[in-house]
């Protein structure tokens, strides 16, 4: 058995061998050629391009003459376009550039490599420490900010899958209880319906007595406007009304253009050259008192007139009646031209009249009896009210129908909140429910011209810094992340169509960040937005900052 002592001298050979080989492949290869294309170069007799195209003997390789298409033999010089020359950069990060560079008097290489056999090359300096240093301190604070990134996402799995579950519960509840409500509102809507049948029936009822005493009301009216409008045509008061005298009436002609002939008159009268009180009242007057003007004033005296089954045909209004109109004549002839009391007192000049007080007292008693008369008419053309057995019913039908009401408004809201937890339980909100406290939360980016706004699992939009309505950029999309990285990506689509082009879209690049923050928006393509945002929701890896090593760990 091998001792301990015999063991580490033959780790230390292994060692020693492997360090020689490695220092000796390092030696032999040529300049720009980088350690892991070393193999390819390690022939001391010849060389054969990468692409297998050619075999040229070794000392070919970088005499600055280019033999292989794919440039392979001139890593070190310029002289193949196609050819690429490696920077070892010991210290920081290896390399390559276009071998056309080599020489060229410029540094590209930090370890100065490049510019081996440049005349400037005393002006290069090795860098490659510092820049090492300064990589090392950056990706040292990119490994805190995914460390801290990490712990926070941590919590938002633990928020999000407590979430999930309290939504799954909610919605459980409310699938149970909308269940029993639905059994409780065909109950109330029975009841509302027994109850609204009497009521209708009431209602209708008290309606078309309204609707019988409206049209009572109207015969009358129309009655007195045909008694008035027969004594004022009954020109030579023989107690008939002919065509003559409906012929002074051009307002009654019935083409209204032409001659009122005769003839036409007689046709307004039934065909027949005159017509008695009873006849104008019951066949005449429906069919021109649309068009019929009164010429003067309604007469205080009109007898009155028998009809066929003795009805009476009701007097013209009561004197108190015709004097209110009469007022309201001269009214309107002498203030119509004044809009108001404030512009009739304005234009009423005192000087031309002592009586000044006394016209604008009369203005207002004139202008309130108007009023007055104006609501009493509106008044009298509303529908009484119902009386106590109508009302009684109707208040009983209330009750129903608030008892409905209320279930009903209970089961709507019930059916909202389902519609919404379905819909949020519906979004893919990650494997552990990392993005769950981004839903609903809104974020924002100003740049020189716009603020843009994003609300994650919502929509994108965009508004001018100077004002204005906001243009939608799209809605809610889906995840579109490469495969091995899905949650990487959103997609918004479906925004305000762009003139004579698609529709707006976003796209919403996220990388791991301690903080939730929109950090860019811009338009790579006509009507494609590109947002860029960080969230610790993407930290799902923590780096061993000992190691230097990425730590997968496994999350609860």
């Amino acid at each position: 058995m091998m001792k301990i002592s015999e063991f580490y001298i033959y780790v230390c050979i292994v060692f020693l061998c492997w360090k020689l080989q490695v220092n000796s492949g390092q030696n032999n290869r040529p300049r720009g050629v980088s350690l892991s294309n070393g193999p390819f170069y390690s022939d001391s007799e010849k060389f054969t391009c990468l692409d297998g195209s050619l075999t040229i003997p070794k000392s070919k390789v970088n005499d600055d003459y280019c033999d292989c298409k794919d440039g392979t033999d001139e890593p070190g010089t310029a002289a193949c376009p196609s050819g690429m020359f490696h920077c070892n950069n010991r210290g920081y990060k290896p390399m390559y550039i276009p071998s056309s560079r080599v020489n060229d008097g410029i540094c590209d290489c930090c370890d100065t490599s490049d510019e081996y056999d440049s005349p400037t090359r005393s002006l290069c300096v090795n860098t490659c420490k510092e820049l090492g240093k300064a990589h090392l301190a950056a990706k040292n604070q990119e490994a805190l900010i995914q460390n801290e990134g990490f712990e926070i996402r941590k919590g938002y799995i633990k928020q999000g899958q407590e979430t999930k579950t309290e939504r799954q519960q909610s919605l459980g509840k409310l699938k149970e209880e909308i269940e029993q409500i639905e059994l409780v509102k065909d109950e109330k809507e029975a009841l509302k319906e027994e109850a609204e049948r009497p009521e209708k029936e009431a209602k209708e009822k008290h309606k078309a007595a309204w609707e019988a005493e409206k049209a009572r009301r109207q015969e009358e009216q129309d009655r007195k406007d045909a008694a008035v409008a027969f004594v004022e045509l009954d020109q030579n008061q023989d107690g008939k009304v002919n065509f003559e005298e409906i012929q002074l009436h051009t307002e009654l002609d019935p083409d209204e253009k032409n001659e009122f002939t005769p003839e036409e008159a007689m046709g307004l009268l039934g065909s027949k050259p005159e017509v008695l009180q009873n006849e104008f009242v019951e066949e005449v007057w429906k069919n021109i008192k649309e068009k019929y003007e009164s010429h003067k004033e309604e007469p205080t005296d009109i007898p009155p007139v028998e009809v066929p089954g003795d009805v009476p045909i009701a007097e013209p209004p009561a004197p108190e009646e015709e004097d209110l109109d009469d007022e309201d004549a001269a009214f309107d002839d002498d203030y119509d031209d004044y809009d108001d009391e404030e512009d009739f007192d304005e234009n009423y000049d005192d000087d031309e009249d002592d009586d000044g007080d006394e016209a604008v007292r009369r203005y207002k008693e004139m202008k309130e009896k108007r009023e007055q008369k104006k609501k009493q008419e509106a008044a009298d053309e509303d529908m009484p009210e119902y009386d106590e057995y109508t009302k009684n019913l109707i208040k009983i039908a209330d009750e129903a129908r608030d008892a409905y009401n209320e279930v009903d408004s209970r089961m709507k809201e019930i059916e909202k909140s389902i519609s919404s937890l379905e819909k949020q339980l519906d979004v893919d909100l990650g494997e552990d429910q990392e993005f769950q406290p981004l839903q609903g939360e809104c974020f924002e980016y100003t740049d020189r011209e716009y603020t843009y706004k994003l609300c994650v699992f919502d929509k994108a939009s965009q508004r001018p810094k100077s004002g204005g309505s906001e243009t939608s950029l799209g809605k809610w999309g889906q995840w579109s992340g490469p495969g091995d990285n899905k949650y990487s990506e959103m997609k918004y689509t479906g925004g305000l169509k762009c003139w004579n082009g698609p529709d707006r879209s976003c796209v919403v690049k996220l990388t791991c960040g301690k903080e939730n923050q929109l950090t860019a928006a811009t338009e790579p393509e006509r009507c494609v937005y590109e947002f860029k945002m960080t969230t610790p929701a993407l930290c799902n890896k923590k780096i061993d900052l000992n190691s230097g090593n990425i730590d997968v760990h496994e999350e609860l």
